[in-house]
């Protein structure tokens, strides 16, 4: 390689270092921006003496800051839509609970309920939908509840509740005998490798069997009978207080970086 072709890729990095500095800075700017107003949004539905110590805490630039030191900017662009409303919500909200030992602590696990639906559907549900179409996977051939939910999801775009995806990840971590709709689900995560290695690694399957079997997204949320210890347990298995990177949403949306 020449000298003036040297120079001319260094020329060339140098245009890209910039184009990616200037990108990285864009994005950070619009993480901040949509946080901003989400939390004053919700702010102002909140009580006024509350409002003002939120304000006068600066609480609002705390949970920016925590949410983009945690989860960095490019994981959350892989994300849901409103996947940023829902944290920023659940972080106003458990701050509320604390501050104002409010009992109500259904709100919090309410918006992580809602981004595992999300996830699930976007992450793991739309690819397997079109891979059982397109593999002639839709008819039910099993008086089977699961084989019903699954039938329902693929052909009436139904959801996949979080428990029935554990109970089908636990099935395949098992190796179980399968049902046609079942297997067909492990198939479809034998080809998406580095999905299948996140939902089924030891590392991440504990920590979602413990938020599973700990009923705050079954009965105890329909029957409102979630206490403080719960929800803040559940926040750790979540996030781990935006501190380990070993938690639910975290090794969910870092995979995602790897797919796209």
């Amino acid at each position: 390689m020449s000298g003036q072709q040297i120079k001319d890729l260094q020329a060339e990095n140098e245009a890209l270092k910039k184009k990616l500095d200037f990108c990285i800075k864009w994005m950070k700017r619009e993480i901040e921006d949509q946080i901003h107003k989400i939390a004053i949004r919700k702010v102002t539905k909140m009580t006024e003496n509350w409002k003002e110590d939120f304000l006068k805490e600066n609480q609002e630039q705390i949970i920016a800051s925590r949410i983009q030191w945690f989860f960095w900017d490019i994981l959350l662009l892989n994300s849901p839509n409103n996947t940023l409303e829902y944290l920023v919500n659940s972080e106003i909200n458990f701050y509320n609970m604390q501050k104002t030992q409010n009992l109500d602590w259904f709100s919090v696990i309410s918006s992580y309920n809602k981004i595992l639906d999300a996830f699930i559907e976007h992450f793991i549900v739309n690819n397997f939908r079109k891979y059982a179409v397109k593999k002639w996977k839709t008819i039910l051939r099993v008086n089977d509840p699961m084989e019903k939910a699954l039938h329902m999801v693929i052909n009436k775009k139904y959801i996949l509740s979080i428990w029935r995806l554990y109970w089908l990840l636990k099935a395949i971590k098992n190796d179980e005998k399968l049902h046609p709709y079942w297997e067909t689900f492990a198939e479809y995560l034998d080809k998406y490798r580095e999905l299948k290695d996140i939902l089924l690694s030891d590392e991440f399957f504990s920590i979602f069997a413990e938020v599973i079997e700990s009923d705050v997204f079954w009965w105890k949320r329909h029957s409102w009978r979630i206490d403080f210890k719960e929800t803040k347990s559940t926040r750790q298995l979540m996030t781990w207080d935006f501190q380990d990177k070993k938690s639910i949403l975290y090794l969910l949306l870092e995979s995602q970086s790897v797919l796209y």
